[in-house]
């Protein structure tokens, strides 16, 4: 394989080869049609849903597989746009990111859940069998899945194990003992962290993962206010009656497996009771723990001007020690260090904005997970980003085209399908971006050791625990507020107190936008146990 990963393996469940006669027969009434993916471009991605394509119209004759990549920039623009045309004409497009679409996919695209249950003909089960069915995004009060995910990613800390030795560090576990271990490296001549400080950091990389995780660590208890309650329209008395809070356990208030949440009443304790606040003690204690590591030992000056293939170069560099990135990291290093072996430049970036680095040297690679802040409204040891990804959705068709579909994703999610796929993009160059959620598949080699010395520590991305993190709701206007004053903050023109007030304002400002994108009014606020109508 090019630039090889050392040592990949896609390790198949013995049963395959007996599989193999089942898919073959597939279904008596076969399907017959286009299926065209559109998803984005990255390398190899093309080349494996070509190889996916050939396996399964090999299974189906009738059928036809296009391959139509789109350019990753403009990407949710594109898919936005086909919904938004939806009702004037239907996309070319059959499988596409959903979750970039946001709420104009609603009602245009396939409900796999009405799937999730038929037997499949790519494996001896039912289709929610062959995939980490618990970690996909489903809404069981209305019974909806609409995003099929098919790999694990966690963020996490990535450091250069030579540096270390050299400085006589180890990886820290408590916020404190992280601010002294970037002392000590930037004491030795490194910059210690290769962070990214433009907006795009903030609003969607880097810092505003950060400003999620620990927004998490002060608000574990609002669970408690905004869970679904006894007499709510989406209360589950076999779940929600179960509840009990316990902060110690990371997967406490996973959802909707131990807790649904009633959304409305996020809203009526931030807007109207004042139990919930942007402002609070412990986001003070969040934001000062930042103002010690950020901008000092990211760069200092530059901070702000560095963006993401600058912060990626430095660590590559060696120049910088430590590095935020997500699992997909590890092929992405190991693919670099074996061009590294070959004499071959290495490129960060695509497009006009590529850059090439020749002369690199090789380094060793370790891992850390998030150190957990102490202090004044901390509640809970630190959580990371750590979801299931892909967000694969089907535009809603006819019952005929859709079910054709369904079928090449059951395939495409099975042991033989997925394997191909990773088979394919490893052979192009590509390198997966997580764990498989395809039971039947595991990575081995370095790739594999990689993967197993994750300390899973559970994800703050759920319920609401980071809703009031960065700007409400992803809201553009809030976050460009929010990252002027979080700037002003980590160079010292205004105190946390005036962070917390002005966080506080501009959430509150903005919040009502965000719940009309959600289609709750004010007035649902005082009914929060009815279902929200918007008026």
């Amino acid at each position: 394989m090019k630039k090889s990963l050392v040592r990949f393996l896609c390790l198949v469940m013995a049963a395959l080869m007996a599989l193999g006669c089942v898919s073959a027969l597939a279904e008596e009434d076969d399907f017959s049609g286009k299926i065209t993916i559109s998803l984005y471009s990255a390398k190899g991605v093309e080349e494996a849903w070509r190889a996916v394509g050939d396996a399964y119209t090999a299974k189906h004759p009738n059928a036809e597989v296009v391959v139509d990549l789109k350019p990753q920039d403009g990407y949710a623009d594109w898919v936005k746009a086909a919904f938004q045309g939806y009702d004037s004409a239907l996309p070319e497009a059959d499988i596409v990111y959903g979750n970039l679409a946001g709420s104009d996919r609603t009602d245009k695209v396939v409900n796999f859940y009405d799937y999730a249950f038929d037997e499949s003909a790519y494996s001896d089960g039912e289709w929610a069998d062959q995939i980490a069915f618990d970690m996909q995004n489903i809404d069981m009060v209305s019974g909806s899945w609409d995003c099929v995910s098919i790999t694990g990613v966690q963020v996490l800390w990535f450091y250069n194990v030579d540096i270390f030795k050299e400085v006589g560090v180890e990886p820290p576990k408590t916020w404190d003992e992280f601010v002294d271990v970037c002392a000590k490296i930037e004491a030795a001549g490194y910059q210690p962290l290769a962070i990214a400080g433009d907006f795009q950091s903030f609003w969607a990389e880097q810092m505003g993962w950060l400003a999620q995780v620990y927004c998490d660590q002060t608000t574990r208890s609002q669970i408690e206010i905004y869970r679904a309650q006894e007499g709510d329209y989406c209360y589950d008395p076999d779940v929600d009656g179960k509840f009990v809070y316990d902060p110690t356990d990371p997967h406490n208030d996973d959802t909707p497996a131990n807790v649904n949440v009633n959304t409305v009443r996020f809203w009526k304790a931030f807007l109207k009771d004042g139990t919930i606040k942007a402002g609070s003690d412990g986001m003070k204690t969040v934001w000062s723990n930042f103002a010690k590591i950020f901008p000092t030992y990211a760069g200092g000056e530059n901070f702000f001007g560095t963006d993401a293939n600058n912060a990626k170069t430095m660590f590559y560099q060696s120049k910088a020690a430590i590095y935020l990135s997500g699992s997909w990291f590890f092929g992405d290093y190991l693919n670099t260090m074996a061009s590294i072996d070959a004499g071959e430049a290495v490129t960060i970036g695509d497009g006009e904005d590529a850059v090439e680095l020749e002369g690199l040297k090789k380094f060793g690679l370790g891992t850390f997970a998030m150190p957990s802040m102490e202090g004044e409204g901390i509640e809970a040891k630190a959580r990371t980003i750590e979801v299931a990804t892909g967000f694969l959705s089907a535009v809603k068709k006819d019952i005929d085209h859709d079910e054709m579909v369904v079928d090449f994703l059951k395939f495409y999610t099975s042991p033989e399908g997925y394997s191909t796929f990773l088979s394919a993009l490893i052979e192009a160059g590509g390198v997966p971006d997580g764990l498989p959620l395809v039971k039947g598949i595991e990575l081995e080699g370095e790739l594999g050791e990689m993967f197993s010395n994750i300390e899973y520590i559970g994800n703050c991305q759920k319920g609401l625990c980071q809703a009031l993190a960065r700007g409400v709701g992803d809201n553009q206007e809030a976050l460009r507020a929010w990252y002027g004053y979080s700037s002003d903050l980590l160079t010292g023109k205004i105190t946390v107190d005036e962070w917390a007030e002005k966080h506080q304002e501009n959430q509150t400002k903005y919040a009502p936008e965000v719940m009309k994108a959600s289609k709750i009014s004010m007035n649902d606020l005082d009914n929060p146990q009815n279902e929200p109508t918007g008026n």
